[in-house]
């Protein structure tokens, strides 16, 4: 039976922190892992396609979605899935345990020595702010962006906190900044691993 080698498994811890997904289709038993961009990600998808591709059968495909708010306006995606496998059972038991996507226990010990999982979550989610990073974390529940603050400073040595951001139907919303000192930390981390068009997001970042 074939296995995740290191490089893939951190593709994916980062891709599940940040915008991929594992499901169990319908009259599956195993999980597959689906990734969407926008269509300015293009390239970035197909990074991922390449380097998961042998868990893959079909290349990645641009998808029509029509915003839920306005019918007449349309945005473009690409995506792409991987083939159900034994394969990805045992990140769906770490971080889906009932179903619904959550930040494990291991999480520390998962991104130990996994820079690349870091950078794949901050291509996903991360965005610059003058002298820091900030990461979308808004769809976890504020306890969980307590315990991913926790989980940066354990595996990485980054002082983060935990900021209001907006309010969506009434509810407030909170993301991760990484604060200006451990910003500057992160070319020398990230330096092998972050796309050069994801470069922006980190200031001062040169490889």
């Amino acid at each position: 039976m074939s296995v995740l080698n290191k490089e893939e498994k951190d593709i994916l811890i980062g891709s599940l922190l940040g915008d991929g997904c594992l499901r169990i289709m319908n009259k599956c038993i195993v999980p597959a892992f689906s990734v969407s961009h926008s269509e300015i990600q293009k390239d970035y998808v197909f990074w991922k396609y390449e380097k998961l591709k042998r868990w893959v059968r079909t290349a990645p495909w641009k998808e029509e979605r029509v915003y839920h708010k306005d019918r007449s306006r349309k945005t473009f995606s690409w995506r792409f899935q991987t083939l159900s496998n034994d394969a990805f059972t045992e990140l769906w038991k770490t971080f889906y345990p009932n179903g619904k996507k959550i930040i494990p226990g291991n999480l520390t010990y998962l991104l130990q020595d996994s820079p690349l999982a870091l950078a794949v979550w901050l291509m996903d989610d991360g965005n610059r702010n003058h002298e820091a990073v900030f990461i979308n974390t808004q769809s976890f529940e504020l306890s969980e962006q307590y315990k991913l603050s926790e989980v940066l400073k354990n595996a990485f040595d980054l002082h983060v906190t935990v900021n209001k951001h907006s309010v969506s139907n009434g509810r407030q919303l909170y993301r991760i900044r990484i604060d200006t000192e451990s910003t500057r930390k992160l070319p020398s981390l990230l330096s092998n691993y972050l796309l050069p068009k994801f470069y922006y997001k980190i200031p001062s970042f040169s490889p």
